[in-house]
């Protein structure tokens, strides 16, 4: 049965004590006439304009009501931005009750902070029989019972409920595409546990053990890729499968977690996780993927256990239900494809409707105080483009001041270019690494000058960099397709994803109405896909072709 939610406008403006924006009444206006029609709907407004003040009131109007309701953020940052900024401005008879992932409560038995490592279903029946104060039973219920509810992604795809919701607003639902991928497939890296061996090697223990043997298997898996550009990617053969399943001391090593050095605990859960995914071999497939450019490294090599397609439908489907839907982004690129792949509806063309309708004068504006320069000439024809690239930022550094983002496609395009950076250029450089956790990459660029980060990294979608000035994207940030998706579908998804990657990176320059940037792209494929429909006009309309040394030569006059 489809949700249809019924509110009047003049009972989700009586939530504000703030006075909102015209374009933002408007919006909600919008809003409630689709939802009233049982629709989901899409809330389009760039980063900084006030989405949350569209979507807020009728989350709150909702849940007076009697709705269930369910707010989805990005990260637990952002949870304490919409406790600490946004819900204080407005009128709230029920209160969100704020769930996070169970390493932010503690465990009733070890008398430390819960993980997803050690709090089993063994320690869970204990706590149900022996501890009624476990806070992971107690935030799990209130996920199953409260009203209204407010979480972040991983938690929402990670925690079971019978009731459902009502309403589900995703807030920056771009980003739930990536959390949806992280959800259900788990992905070593060979490089991570050669690390790990190789810093317990000397000790001789049960950590150096676990890994060496799983790098057995991993070296196994390698070897049964023949080489080849289109043999990048392959299943892994059943019998690596089953003997990383059968690698002693999985038990001792979870046990022995909590005494490993911050680095290795993290390395292990991700290893442990992963071998519980070959135990469990009926809902997972798994795969070997050999690096594109470097294919006979296997420190770039990586083993991926990827849960089934229906598997993934199924579940996606129960956590969303018969809820209304609202999605959040200043990036949707085409919506009902994005649409589908957040909530695995199937959707007919044109039944999400986007809000607002019209864009207001001020949106139109938003980034008038946006540069974007597309070198016509770059890269140039060169045995390494990437040190090519480096050697003319390294000049553009030396010539301009304020605080500066470095985009790169891939962790090795981010060395190569680090490498020559380091030896000339005297400003401070931090390297933003994949694996940091949002907070740290947050308190990271807040004293950073100049920040260098993948593709892959938080940086591109997310955060936001305080007095950010010049932006450097050193290629189009296409990322490697999904290892299970058949290669005639594999450039159509990549193109959208990258083009959704690159609005996001962009969109880092402008986070409020007056703020000013210079964004420099140094590829000119970009004039081939800026006319896609993925990709904003508004971005579209502020591109400037330049060669590249018209480009250095205005910045060294400026």
């Amino acid at each position: 049965m489809v949700r249809v939610l019924a509110f009047s406008l003049e009972e989700c403006m009586s939530t504000f004590l703030t006075k909102p924006r015209p374009y933002q009444k408007t919006s909600i206006r919008e809003m409630l006439d689709k939802l009233k029609l049982g629709k989901d709907v899409a809330l389009s407004l760039p980063t900084g304009t006030g989405k949350t003040y569209v979507y807020l009131p009728i989350a709150i109007t909702a849940a007076n009501r009697g709705h269930r309701v369910c707010i989805l953020v990005a990260t637990n940052q952002i949870i304490e931005q919409m406790e600490q900024k946004y819900l204080p401005n407005f009128k709230i008879r029920t209160k969100p009750c704020v769930v996070k992932g169970i390493e932010h409560y503690d465990c009733a038995i070890t008398k430390d902070k819960a993980d997803y490592g050690t709090c089993t279903p063994e320690q869970k029946e204990i706590c149900i029989s022996e501890h009624s104060d476990c806070d992971v039973l107690r935030v799990n219920k209130e996920f199953e019972e409260y009203g209204f509810i407010l979480t972040n992604f991983h938690k929402f795809l990670s925690t079971k409920t019978h009731q459902g919701f009502d309403l589900v607003i995703i807030d920056d639902s771009h980003g739930f595409e990536n959390a949806l991928d992280d959800k259900f497939q788990s992905r070593m890296a060979y490089y991570q546990i050669d690390g790990l061996y190789k810093r317990h090697e000397q000790q001789d223990d049960l950590t150096a053990a676990f890994a060496g043997s799983f790098l057995d298997f991993f070296d196994a898996a390698i070897n049964t890729i023949p080489p080849g550009p289109q043999n990048e990617s392959m299943r892994a053969p059943n019998d690596v499968i089953k003997g990383i399943a059968e690698i002693e001391g999985y038990d001792e090593l979870r046990d022995q977690l909590r005494k490993l050095e911050e680095l290795d605990r993290s390395v292990c859960r991700g290893l442990l996780y992963f071998v519980k995914c070959c135990q469990n071999t009926s809902t997972n497939t798994f795969y070997v993927q050999k690096d594109h450019y470097k294919p006979d490294d296997p420190q770039e090599a990586a083993l991926i256990a990827r849960k089934s397609d229906s598997f993934q439908r199924n579940v996606v489907k129960k956590i969303f239900g018969q809820s209304r839907v609202i999605f959040a982004s200043a990036t949707f690129g085409d919506i009902m494809t994005h649409a589908h792949y957040c909530t695995h509806r199937e959707y007919a063309r044109d039944t999400i409707p986007m809000v607002p309708k019209n864009q207001p004068d001020m949106v139109k504006n938003w980034f008038r105080g946006l540069k974007i320069f597309e070198t016509s000439d770059f890269p140039q024809d060169k045995d390494d483009q990437v040190e090519e690239a480096a050697k003319m930022v390294a000049k553009i550094l030396t010539w301009t001041q304020g605080k500066t983002l470095l985009l790169f496609k891939s962790y090795r395009d981010q060395n190569k270019a680090g490498k020559v950076l380091r030896e000339s250029v005297s400003r401070e450089i931090t390297f933003i690494d994949d694996s940091d956790e949002t907070e740290t990459v947050q308190a990271c660029v807040e004293k950073a000058d100049v920040i260098m980060a993948t593709a892959s990294s938080r940086l591109w979608e997310g955060i936001d960099i305080s007095n950010l000035k010049l932006e450097i994207i050193f290629s189009l940030p296409f990322i490697r397709p999904p290892v299970h998706l058949e290669k005639s579908y594999g450039f159509t998804f990549n193109k959208r994803k990258m083009l959704i990657r690159l609005q996001q990176g962009i969109g880092r320059l402008i986070r409020k109405e007056n703020d000013r940037g210079v964004c420099i792209v140094m590829d000119n494929r970009l004039d081939k896909y800026k006319n896609s429909a993925n990709f904003s006009s508004q971005y579209r309309e502020r591109i400037r072709l330049v060669t590249a040394s018209q480009l250095l030569k205005g910045l060294k006059c400026n």
